[in-house]
């Protein structure tokens, strides 16, 4: 378990607003808080958990930790919310990688941990393959097909690299790959080619 003892300790104000523990299965819970009038469950996210932010737009700051670690960081009446890196020791956060969402007490006991909490969900981690199947019609504007095709399967490999389900979606998309893409001429394409038999009335 990672342990997060502050290297410059401090005083917490009686003024800071309480971070609200939520009960989001029978004795699981977690802390969010209020900003702006909504909850925020995930401060790396948007209030609609779909737009990735710098924590500092909720009033996070950095700060280090022994061990070498870094993590986003904002105290509470009830105690402190960290984030960081999925293995907890850096602040560095990204859109590809849930943030560890870290709350403690504030005799500094861990109260929740979402690091442990995808431990335990991985080992009841049911897995299925997704097959779609796209056809993108493209204006190729004097460019190549090949050109089209290229850069259509970037744009999915880009949107899908994202990982951006659905508020509230337990699903979790674990990796992808596109298997194949091929390029057809589509209906709507004038043909260049002369019909001479309608020239020659034959």
């Amino acid at each position: 378990m990672t342990t997060w003892i502050d290297l410059t300790p401090r005083d917490r104000s009686q003024e800071l607003p309480a971070a609200i523990e939520r009960e989001v299965s029978p004795g699981q819970y977690r802390y969010v808080f209020e900003h702006e009038g909504e909850q925020v469950n995930d401060p790396s996210h948007d209030v609609t958990g779909q737009l990735f932010v710098s924590p500092r737009k909720y009033g996070f700051s950095i700060r280090g930790f022994q061990g070498g670690k870094t993590a986003w960081a904002r105290d509470f009446a009830n105690g402190t919310m960290l984030l960081s890196s999925p293995d907890g020791q850096s602040h560095v956060l990204s859109p590809r990688f849930p943030a560890r969402i870290v709350f403690l007490g504030a005799d500094g006991a861990i109260l929740q941990d979402s690091g442990g909490e995808r431990r335990v969900a991985r080992e009841s981690s049911e897995f299925v393959t997704v097959r779609l199947t796209v056809s993108a019609t493209v204006d190729l504007n004097g460019e190549s097909q090949e050109l089209a095709r290229v850069q259509i399967m970037r744009m999915l490999d880009v949107a899908l690299a994202q990982r951006m389900l659905p508020a509230g979606s337990d699903i979790r998309l674990v990796d992808h790959t596109i298997e194949q893409a091929t390029v057809q001429p589509d209906r709507r394409t004038p043909s260049s080619d002369t019909d001479f038999s309608q020239l020659l009335d034959l």
